[in-house]
């Protein structure tokens, strides 16, 4: 009976956190940037590559044809071993408000970005990756937004590129729940996770965290800035506007996919912020007792009604904010659809998060 009593009590608070969450999604007013960007703050745009050279044409194009937007690139090689460097050099040859340079301070993305920080001229400094796909309007957008409001921290928006498969489709949903619990959490003030893809500081405040960014991780350089805002009480925002959307890619094999979630998941070992840690426990908590569900029907057939009933609430708010993030991002999900996703999702992170803590991580071909 107690234990009923606690599967129940545990799926009721994730129910009432991803409520809160849908409410913080409703709080957040949708932006649109009106009029030029160009009388506004210089961005430095920051983004450092490895063994990128698939994509440096695309992204070097896209970051060339912003709109009305007031802004510089700072492309950071950090020890490519393929033919990178030497694509950007040429790439960026004829474009004066481009920088090329080479990690100079070790080896790492975090180190990769203080090299070009060190070089930036901008007030604000904009993250992404080099496996990005950026609209023209995002820096416009980005600076019509920090020009209407005195933010430090700017969450941006990131959904992947799309998927054709299920596995793809896979890895979308479950990242679109990442960013929209995220944006949710941010809406009530409570932020607790942020996109390295798509995140605006302030140059000064980053320098003023370099010792909370924790160098013995190689990533998280998002998520730890983020913990260091929200500790020093600093103003952190989402920005809900379709025209600033970055996609990303689905990564390819099953692999690669593991390792992924994998180094995001091992990351919270080294989490400061209590809501952030209470919201990891409370997600990787209901997610085993979903596993346990089919038990039930050999335990006590009267109480597994109860727990599925629970269970199948659990699924539709989830549904819920899966929806409103999107229509945001102008996808399509369907419940019966999702069905499928959640009764594979239990395992999926409870495996996520065992394997984290074995170890060991592998990214862009180094152990971490």
């Amino acid at each position: 009976m107690w234990f009923s009593i606690i599967v129940i009590s545990v799926l009721l608070v994730y129910i009432g956190l991803i409520a809160n969450f849908i409410l913080g999604w409703n709080r957040i007013k949708p932006f649109k940037a009106s009029g030029t960007s160009n009388a506004e703050a210089l961005l430095s745009c920051i983004i450092p590559f490895r063994n990128e050279e698939h994509h440096l044409k695309q992204l070097i194009t896209n970051l060339n044809r912003q709109q009305n937007a007031n802004y510089e690139v700072v492309l950071v090689d950090d020890n490519s071993t393929d033919g990178s460097y030497a694509l950007v050099e040429q790439l960026i040859s004829s474009l004066d408000h481009f920088k090329l340079l080479k990690n100079n301070l070790g080896e790492g993305k975090k180190l990769a970005l203080k090299q070009g920080v060190t070089v930036a001229n901008g007030e604000y400094i904009v993250f992404s990756d080099a496996d990005c796909m950026h609209p023209p309007s995002w820096l416009s957008t980005i600076g019509s937004f920090l020009n209407s409001k005195n933010t430090d921290l700017l969450i941006g928006p990131v959904k992947y590129h799309s998927p054709s498969n299920f596995f793809e489709w896979f890895q979308a949903v479950d990242f679109l729940s990442l960013i929209t619990s995220g944006a949710g959490a941010a809406g009530l003030n409570r932020a607790i996770m942020c996109n390295g893809a798509n995140l605006i500081v302030k140059k000064a405040l980053w320098l003023q965290a370099q010792d909370s960014l924790n160098e013995s991780y190689a990533s998280g350089d998002d998520i730890f800035l983020l913990q260091y805002c929200k500790d020093q009480g600093k103003q952190i925002e989402f920005l809900k506007s379709s025209a600033a959307i970055v996609q990303t890619f689905c990564e390819k094999t099953l692999k690669g996919f593991l390792r992924q979630r994998v180094r995001w998941a091992s990351k919270s070992k080294a989490y400061t912020d209590k809501f952030t840690i209470c919201v990891a426990w409370i997600v990787f908590i209901s997610n085993m007792v979903m596993l346990t569900i089919p038990l039930w029907f050999f335990y006590n057939i009267s109480m597994a009604s109860v727990v599925a009933v629970f269970a199948m609430f659990k699924i539709l708010i989830d549904y819920i904010l899966l929806k409103k993030g999107a229509a945001f991002v102008q996808d399509r999900i369907n419940f019966f659809s999702y069905i499928s996703i959640a009764i594979i999702y239990p395992f999926y992170i409870v495996a996520s998060v065992l394997m984290a803590v074995k170890g060991p991580r592998i990214w862009k071909g180094r152990k971490i």
